[in-house]
């Protein structure tokens, strides 16, 4: 292969990790990233956006044929590694690989054949053993600072945000066996540099939980492997029960290293040259050096987020190295530092891990309801697998109602929606064409998916324009009720004095521009589709739920304060305030209730419970059922406020000022120190939420302590 001076590199997959690609590859003098590619190529023009890239795609082989590429990163999930870098590599260009390289040891092998017939070279981004703390390890190793290594313990556990927020549909829940591949592979790679090859392993898998009927999952996994040069013993566990922690520690014959890879902490305890009477006390000398890190650690954090020096979190600086390494390889034509074989090596030990621990499969044949049998389906739910529509589509089978539910995958698909009387269909609701589609012949459409993202377009995308995408396709096909979700968070609580009783004929807030983006774009939602009423006669019903708790919610509820951690809770203001909560299931009978009420075109309901207590109540109960220690603080709005814009001039300092700053408007409609008039829905719907003071606390958080 010839050196090249610049390398013309594209992307495939435009995900968060490929942000954290590009903005090592922007700092490249050697590299000019030219293209991208996604298959959703709204995703990846957003992208092309975002970092100036000349082109975006959504299909691969127009990707690597228009561009004439020397190194394409593959960015896309694990499942897709294999096929996506095969058909590089088949272009002839060289690839670099997010770990793992694949998910079998053959897969890997065809990839590394391939690369040799096509005189191109593979990368895989081990990025693990480019941490640091790592770096610092394996030198002093190396220099037999502790002499001759003989174990190596790595202990990894903590929360998973996708785990925890119920989004089973990410690829590595879709397997008992995925999570080993997804997050086996950085502390596996630091055992196999450390110790060398795999001889045997002995491993397994407990905690085994169902996450839905067709998905088990294990939040506990271990492994104790004989390698060439020593034994490794490495414990990984998820969720939310275990406090996070990484780190590892190297037992040598003249002493010990810790290195804490979150903490960015390193430990030596080692043979010192005082009597034994005196060792302790010198070895524990050497903890002030902790404080000392600790310091840095932050001195250096701050100084990078204001930009006086680079970014020099142990993350970006692992990847970043990882990178550089692999393209000052292609330059000089020396071995790549984790090579196509590196990879594999990782990948043959998730595979033995899998093997010895032997956890069940997913169960097979579990019902996946496509077609009803029998009967008509008049009923459509957008958002049917999120917290409110799942308990909407129980409501609304207890009655033996048939539905159709739109969601963005079968995977992931919450016990309610297993059902024969529920229609399963897939789609995107920001596309207008498969939205029409779905609500063919539907007779009422209720509304209650929205999205997320990292700017107001997003927003603006997933929860404006898709809503203006369902009320034309109700206009088109003459549905009798579209019912839409919103929330009381489109109230301005600043426009009202403290105490007030807020009824329907309330306004709602006037400068959306000052609100928080979901805020925002449900203003912006509900004045589109009441405009559509006014004008088109759309025959839309809004509903406005207060704080929502019950089965399948966060304990740790943003409208109760703002949770630094599950267990340390800012209320928003006093906290003493009365809140004004609800229960899931009162919401879903109110939403239900439409069906048997004839002329509700344009009306709206204000959705709040009859049982209230302020966010201290909240967490003292919290603290009886969980028996935790929680600590809970109050924090005036306008104290809230300056630490907000403390933060924002940082992101403003930082470059990172996409999102824009809370306003005190905004921050003040937390402490909601209103109440609601909930007459309406009782009276128009015969609907009654639970009023019984126990019964709505076992409900609402004694739930999850069953």
């Amino acid at each position: 292969m010839k050196i090249l001076n610049k390398f013309r590199v594209g992307l495939i997959g435009t995900g968060y990790i490929a942000n954290v690609h590009m903005e090592v590859l922007k700092g490249m003098r050697n590299v000019q990233v030219i293209s991208c590619c996604d298959v959703a190529f709204n995703k990846a023009e957003a992208f092309k956006e975002k970092w100036g890239i000349a082109d975006a795609y959504n299909s691969i082989s127009k990707f690597l044929t228009e561009n004439n590429l020397d190194v394409v990163h593959v960015l896309v999930p694990p499942n897709y590694h294999y096929q996506v870098a095969k058909e590089v590599i088949k272009a002839g260009v060289n690839v670099f690989i997010e770990k793992p390289m694949s998910l079998s040891k053959n897969e890997c092998e065809e990839l590394i054949r391939l690369s040799k017939e096509n005189h191109v070279r593979i990368g895989v981004n081990h990025n693990a053993i480019f941490h640091p703390l790592f770096l610092t390890l394996r030198k002093e190793v190396a220099q037999g600072r502790i002499g001759k290594v003989s174990r190596v313990v790595i202990y990894q556990t903590g929360p998973l945000g996708q785990l925890s927020k119920g989004k089973f549909s990410h690829w590595m829940f879709q397997s008992p066996e995925n999570i080993i591949f997804e997050q086996a592979p950085h502390p596996v790679s630091q055992v196999i540099d450390l110790l060398g090859g795999v001889v045997d392993i002995k491993a397994n898998a407990y905690g085994k939980t169902e996450l839905t009927p067709a998905q088990f999952f294990y939040n506990c996994w271990q492994a104790i492997v004989e390698c060439e040069k020593g034994i490794g013993f490495i414990h990984l566990s998820f969720g939310d029960n275990y406090y996070p922690q990484n780190w590892i520690h190297v037992t040598g014959q003249d002493g010990v290293i810790c290195i804490d890879l979150l903490r960015n902490l390193y430990i030596v305890q080692e043979k010192t040259i005082f009597p034994d009477y005196f060792d302790p006390t010198a070895n524990a000398f050497k903890y002030i050096s902790c404080i000392l890190q600790g310091i840095k650690n932050f001195v250096d954090y701050a100084l990078s987020k204001v930009k006086l020096r680079e970014r020099s979190d142990a993350f970006f600086i692992s990847i970043k190295s990882s990178i550089e390494a692999f393209y000052d390889a292609l330059i000089q034509q020396k071995s790549i530092p984790v090579s196509g074989e590196d990879g594999k090596k990782v990948v043959e030990f998730c595979e033995g891990w899998i093997q010895a621990a032997k956890p069940c499969k997913n169960p097979k044949n579990v019902f996946i309801p496509k077609k009803r049998i029998g009967g008509k389906t008049e009923i459509l739910v957008t958002g049917a697998n999120g917290f409110i529509g799942s308990h909407l589509i129980k409501e609304l089978v207890s009655q033996g109602i048939n539905v159709k539910v739109f969601v963005r995958s079968v995977f992931g698909l919450k016990p309610a929606l297993r059902t024969p009387f529920v229609e399963i269909i897939t789609g995107d609701i920001t596309n207008l064409n498969q939205v029409k589609e779905a609500i063919k012949g539907i007779k009422y459409v209720y509304h209650l998916a929205h999205g997320g993202g990292e700017t107001w377009e997003d927003f603006y995308q997933n929860n404006v324009l898709a809503t203006k995408h369902i009320a034309e396709a109700c206009l088109e096909n003459k549905v009798k009720y579209l019912i839409f979700t919103s929330t009381i968070a489109v109230y301005c609580y600043k426009d009202f004095s403290k105490g007030t009783l807020i009824t329907e004929k309330a306004p709602i807030d006037s400068k959306p521009e000052e609100r928080n983006f979901y805020a925002r774009s449900k203003i912006l939602a509900e004045n589109l589709l009441l405009k559509m009423f006014k004008e088109n006669r759309l025959p839309v019903v809004i509903f406005r739920p207060a704080v929502v708790l019950g089965e399948g919610s966060t304990l740790y509820h943003g409208g109760i304060g703002e949770w630094a951690r599950d267990n340390v809770c800012t209320y928003w203001g006093s906290g003493r305030n009365p809140l004004p909560f609800i229960l899931v299931e009162d919401v879903a009978k109110a939403l239900a209730k439409v069906l048997e009420v004839d002329g509700l075109d344009g009306e709206i309901f204000n959705l709040a419970g009859d049982v209230c207590f302020s966010a201290k109540e909240y967490v003292n109960y919290l603290k009886k059922y969980s028996h935790r220690n929680i600590k809970a603080f109050p924090c005036p709005i306008y104290l809230l406020y300056l630490w907000e814009t403390f933060k924002y001039l940082i992101k403003i300092a930082s470059g990172q000022s996409h999102n824009a700053l809370l306003s005190y408007r905004d921050l003040y409609n937390r402490e909601i120190p209103v109440k609601f008039d909930c007459t309406k829905a009782k009276s128009l719907l015969s609907w009654q939420p639970c009023n019984d003071y126990q019964e709505f606390l076992k409900k609402a958080i004694g739930w999850a302590f069953k």
